[in-house]
């Protein structure tokens, strides 16, 4: 049996009510990861139609966080500000099994697990959570404030494989016209010390992309990043973003950190024409589990 087996990710978030098929098409692979996002409003009739697409996916592991528009999803979400959004919860309790009691996907609300794909005999620890920083003018759910940052993200477990949050961190796949504030700089300290093979996220859509972000070897702090040019912009292919030992990419556990924006929603709300982008294909070396025991 070999060392390694290549997995196949499918990264997507901010669906926003959109199923395959409705503006953008899911390429196959093993792992499909949906970074939150998946409803405009939250409701009842939106969250059970994004279950029901992604029950239909064909992946052996399909892991999925909620986002800020996932409101129903949200048990402490309460209206905050004066101005704003004032969406209502839809049916919570209902809302919120529909996920968290489903046997055909992985919903991760700011927990851990470890996920298996038994034909490649390989298994990932991943960590998800749906939060993101609240900037004071909007009623969204899973929202955290500055001084509560830091502590939110120290619960990233250390040698996780993949971290997938909402937010981005702060300088890397964040962009945006609508959150001028860009991704979190907490996130960014703590996923220099976890230092992951892959983190997915979302939230800022105008920063749908990736990075290889290096870490500086003796602290925890960002040595470099390398862009990507995506192969499927203006074509028919993929948007396939090689890790494996095929490419020069490829890097070391404890090195770097591959950061996936994987948005679908090409633009915020309200800045423009709506427009989709492509899932983006994460190909990763992984150890098989025989390799890990030895």
């Amino acid at each position: 049996m070999p060392t390694h087996q290549k997995v196949r990710i499918v990264c997507i978030s901010d669906t926003h009510n959109h199923a395959p098929g409705e503006g953008y098409t899911l390429p196959k692979g093993d792992v499909l990861i949906h970074a939150g996002d998946l409803t405009n409003q939250g409701s009842l009739a939106e969250i059970k139609k994004a279950v029901q697409w992604i029950e239909k996916t064909e992946f052996a592991v399909k892991v999925v966080i909620a986002g800020n528009h996932d409101i129903s999803l949200d048990a402490n979400y309460a209206l905050k500000h004066s101005e704003g959004w004032h969406v209502q919860p839809d049916e919570p309790e209902h809302c919120r099994d529909l996920l968290t009691q489903n046997k055909n996907l992985t919903y991760l609300q700011h927990s851990s697990a470890v996920i298996e794909i038994p034909d490649k005999h390989v298994s990932l620890r991943i960590f998800g959570s749906p939060y993101s920083p609240d900037r004071g003018r909007q009623n969204w759910a899973f929202q955290y404030n500055d001084e509560q940052a830091q502590g939110f993200w120290d619960d990233i477990p250390a040698k996780t494989d993949i971290v997938v949050t909402h937010t981005p961190p702060a300088g890397h796949c964040d962009a945006s016209t609508h959150w001028q504030e860009g991704g979190c700089p907490a996130l960014l300290k703590v996923l220099a010390r976890a230092r992951p093979l892959l983190h997915v996220c979302g939230h800022c859509h105008e920063g749908r992309g990736t990075e290889i972000v290096r870490w500086n070897d003796n602290e925890d702090s960002v040595a470099s990043s390398d862009g990507w040019q995506d192969p499927g912009a203006g074509n028919k292919k993929q948007s396939l973003f090689d890790l494996t030992s095929s490419r020069d990419r490829r890097f070391e556990e404890g090195q770097a950190t591959a950061v996936v924006n994987a948005s679908i929603m090409a633009k915020s709300f309200g800045r423009g024409t709506k427009g989709f982008n492509k899932p983006i294909v994460v190909d990763i070396d992984v150890s098989t589990l025989s390799a890990k025991e030895n």
